[in-house]
């Protein structure tokens, strides 16, 4: 894609030249987005998944090469929440600092994921690996008691598999975070190569599951990335990647 003669062209990352500080309009949205997403998910479609009987389990070719190893859960659970939480208070204290883009877009690339992983796990009633077909995670509902109010609640379920959360989760980060050190975002990358080998041992997910990751992350990326930039109101110029950004005097400033 070529620019216009004349129009400024921005050849990195469109998000990346956002103001660091975002209006307060992007933070509500930003934010309600996130909670009204995970509370869904949490409340509805994991229990969901996990309550009705699971129609089918894949035969992936990975399965016969990869062996089955439940000590690989520890990058898939420990190293996974402890990078996660790590990463999250680094984009808060940037975030405190004055640089609120890289909270803003991963938290909100995050709803725009799940709100697909939501439809993904609802339309496709796939067997983890070590479920049999027509069976059920779990036969009662769970709860979380909020004194007199009672929800469902399951934060981690069994049988949501298509597509990988945690793949789609560090694409995100990844794509976040363009301004931390290159060595940390190469860390970030092996940690994915890790972690998609782990989800794979630990029969945690599918290939295809964390193959489908790719395209939906970026998607949600993508979708994130140009509502940021329309809702800052920053002048519109041609990019590489076939958003909208701002003027290179803005991005020089």
């Amino acid at each position: 894609m070529k620019p216009n003669p004349g129009e400024p062209f921005v050849w990195d990352d469109p998000a990346g030249v956002l103001p660091p500080r975002l209006p307060l309009r992007v933070w509500v949205l930003a934010s309600l987005a996130f909670v009204a997403v995970y509370l869904l998910m949490w409340s509805v479609v994991h229990v969901h998944v996990d309550v009705r009987p699971c129609l089918l389990r894949l035969p992936d070719p990975l399965f016969a090469v990869i062996p089955h190893d439940r000590r690989w859960d520890l990058i898939t659970h420990d190293l996974y929440e402890v990078l996660t939480v790590g990463s999250v208070a680094v984009l808060i204290y940037q975030a405190v600092r004055g640089d609120h883009r890289g909270l803003v877009r991963f938290g909100a690339g995050l709803a725009v994921q799940a709100m697909l992983r939501c439809a993904t796990l609802m339309l496709l009633p796939l067997c983890r690996a070590n479920l049999t077909a027509g069976t059920v995670a779990l036969k009662r509902v769970p709860t979380l008691q909020l004194g007199p109010i009672e929800l469902p609640w399951r934060v981690w379920a069994t049988n949501d598999l298509v597509f990988s959360g945690h793949v789609g989760e560090f694409l995100l980060l990844y794509w976040a975070t363009r301004n931390w050190h290159p060595a940390v975002r190469m860390g970030l990358i092996v940690f994915q190569v890790l972690q998609a080998y782990a989800l794979i041992a630990t029969r945690g997910h599918y290939t295809v599951d964390i193959l489908l990751a790719l395209p939906c992350a970026y998607f949600a990326n993508g979708v994130v990335t140009w509502c940021l930039v329309r809702l800052t109101g920053v002048p519109r110029v041609s990019t590489l990647a076939g958003f909208d950004s701002v003027t290179h005097r803005q991005l020089t400033r």
